[in-house]
C-alpha cells in the first residue's frame, strides 16, 4: 500500500474529513450555521476546495456527521450510566449527569446540538431524529423498569423527558436559567421523578 508523509491515501482522507468537521463545530458554534460558507470552513481547515467534496455533499452533510457524532458519543455514555445494578434513582441521575457534562466540557457541542442543528437541512433533521430516539429509548427503558399506568404511553412520556432536560439546557447555556450545573442535574432529576411517579401505576 502506497504511502504519503508516512499515511495511506485512506488516512489522509480521513484526517481532512476530520479538519473540516472541526472547523465546522468551531464556525457553526461560533458565528452559526447560517452565516458560515462552505469556503470559510475549508479556509479555517486551510485546506482546498477540491477537498470538500471528497468527504461532503453539503454543509447540512457536514452538520449531519456533528450531530451524528455528539448522540453517539452521549448515547454511549448514558448508556453505561444506567446499565449498572443500582437504583432507577441513581442510574436516571447518572444519565443526566452524562447529558449536562457535554454543554460544560465543550460548549461548541451543546450549542450545535441544541441551538444551530436546528437550521441546518434535511440530513441533519434525520441525525437529529435517530439521536433522539435512541436518547428516548434508554429513558422509556427506565420507566418501564416500575409498574405502569396502562394509560400511559412510555414512548411519548420519553419524549417529554428528553424535550424538557433539552430546554432546561438550551436555557442555561444562553444564561436564562442562572443555576449551577449541580443544580440544573437536580431539576432535570425531578423532572424524571415526576414523570416516573406519575407513569407508575396506582396500587
Amino acid at each position: 500500500m502506497r504511502t504519503y508523509g508516512g499515511m495511506t491515501a485512506e488516512q489522509r482522507t480521513s484526517l481532512r474529513r476530520r479538519r473540516l468537521m472541526e472547523s465546522a463545530l468551531e464556525l457553526f458554534s461560533s458565528q452559526g450555521y447560517a452565516r458560515t460558507s462552505i469556503r470559510s470552513v475549508l479556509r479555517h481547515a486551510g485546506l482546498k476546495d477540491r477537498y470538500f467534496t471528497e468527504s461532503f455533499s453539503s454543509l447540512d452533510d457536514v452538520m449531519a456527521a456533528l450531530v451524528k457524532d455528539i448522540y453517539e458519543e452521549q448515547v454511549t455514555r448514558c448508556a453505561e450510566a444506567i446499565g449498572t445494578g443500582r437504583t432507577r434513582h441513581e442510574r436516571a441521575r447518572d444519565m443526566i449527569g452524562v447529558l449536562v457534562a457535554m454543554p460544560v466540557a465543550d460548549p461548541r457541542k451543546g450549542r450545535v446540538k441544541l441551538v444551530e442543528s436546528l437550521g441546518a437541512g434535511p440530513l441533519t433533521a434525520q441525525e437529529r431524529r435517530r439521536g433522539m430516539e435512541r436518547m428516548t429509548g434508554l429513558v422509556a427503558s427506565l420507566l418501564r423498569e416500575g409498574p405502569l399506568d396502562p394509560r400511559v404511553d412510555t414512548a411519548a412520556m420519553s419524549v417529554a423527558v428528553v424535550g424538557g432536560v433539552g430546554e432546561l439546557l438550551l436555557n442555561w447555556g444562553n444564561g436564562s436559567l442562572r443555576i449551577s450545573g449541580e443544580d440544573l442535574a437536580d431539576q432535570a432529576l425531578l423532572l424524571f421523578e415526576a414523570v416516573s411517579e406519575h407513569t407508575a401505576r396506582t396500587p
